[in-house]
């Protein structure tokens, strides 16, 4: 039996951020016994998907993390990398911030298919924003999880000219489907009664906006002072976000989850999604909390492309909290949630339909 295609992917870290989870929905969807999977990564930490990635026989491999003084450091690491694993025919970069650097180090060492992918918007700093334009240098094949995304790194020209392949990010909708056991097992569990519920899911990065999501919050609590915000995720951020809440006295409403891996029952057990984000690619959990039922309301930053059912309502970040906050008291809160399985299906976000188009992309290459 012929061996499977392996595909380098390449990313910062293995943790659970939307990319990450994507791929890996990906990667559990596809036919291992015709293509695999690898990693590298720019740590050498455990991370969320470490363990999984290992049993589905997946391979990860560390790199510098690169900083711009180590520039030759993280050029030769690549460059040795290349030469000591010729079986590599297709790199996957959705780290796009250093893919001028391995990307074309991928080229120097004649590797037939060089992918670069942009997940993102827009970027937190200036440097970010230029470097990433650099990867369609090097790259035989641009991809972009919206045609925003695909603007931002690759300019509108390649994506009007079709240059760029738009592939929504994909999920596994069913995971998702509205369950009354689960709610109620799920808030149990949090300690939640009849309060309203608030989730916001996403890196405590500066682009996730934690700051205005607490302000909006704290004005939801001079209406619904039993109400409840649910924090799931972790990251730099972490200690300045903690202090915000704190400084706000708003301890006893807030729940910091951390990283979990139960975020389809979380959804469940939520009453609203709060996604006030300053920029995003096509963020995934706006589509799991639509197959989840649940009312989302998500800034007017984010490509209209991940509106697929009338759950998600667009505010402007030019409205005052105060306004944001009636938006949420306004959503309606019905126990008797829906199922939007096919709106999510019909709409091709599917992970069995995007799953199948990647591993015919991957097989069929000419190499």
């Amino acid at each position: 039996m012929d061996e499977p295609i392996r595909v380098l992917h390449v990313f910062g870290r293995l943790d659970s951020g939307g990319a990450e989870s994507r791929t890996m929905d990906i990667y559990r969807q596809i036919d291992r016994s015709k293509v695999q999977f690898d990693f590298a990564i720019h740590t050498e930490d455990m991370c969320f998907f470490t363990d999984e990635v290992k049993s589905l026989g997946g391979r990860i491999y560390s790199f510098p993390r690169f900083n711009g003084k180590n520039y030759f450091l993280y050029k030769n690491s690549w460059n040795m990398f290349f030469k000591e694993h010729p079986e590599y025919k297709i790199v996957h970069g959705h780290q796009t911030n250093t893919a001028f650097v391995y990307l074309k180090e991928a080229k120097a060492n004649n590797v037939p298919i060089r992918i670069a992918h942009s997940r993102n918007s827009n970027k937190e700093n200036l440097i970010k924003k230029h470097i990433c334009k650099l990867s369609k240098l090097y790259a035989t094949h641009l991809f972009a999880v919206s045609k925003i995304a695909g603007a931002s790194e690759f300019g509108e020209k390649a994506v009007n000219d079709g240059i760029v392949k738009i592939l929504p990010n994909a999920i596994d909708a069913k995971k998702y489907s509205f369950n009354k056991e689960t709610r109620k097992i799920k808030r149990l569990e949090l300690g939640i009664e009849n309060e309203m519920l608030i989730i916001h899911i996403g890196r405590f990065r500066p682009q996730k906006n934690h700051k205005f999501l607490l302000e909006v919050f704290s004005e939801v609590l001079m209406t619904e002072p039993h109400a409840k915000l649910l924090i799931v995720g972790d990251g730099s951020l972490r200690g300045e976000i903690l202090k915000e809440i704190s400084h706000r006295n708003i301890e006893e409403s807030v729940i910091i989850a951390g990283i979990r891996s139960d975020v389809p029952e979380l959804l469940q057990a939520a009453d609203i999604l709060l996604f006030p984000s300053l920029f995003e690619g096509l963020p995934g959990v706006v589509l799991e909390a639509q197959a989840a039922g649940l009312p989302c309301v998500i800034s007017d930053k984010i490509t209209e492309e991940v509106k697929v059912t009338d759950l998600v309502k667009y505010i402007s970040l030019n409205n005052e909290t105060l306004f944001w906050a009636k938006e949420v008291l306004s959503c309606n809160i019905n126990n008797e949630r829906k199922k939007y399985i096919h709106e999510i299906t019909k709409n091709g976000y599917d992970v069995e339909t995007v799953g199948k188009w990647y591993e015919n992309f991957y097989v069929n290459q000419k190499m």
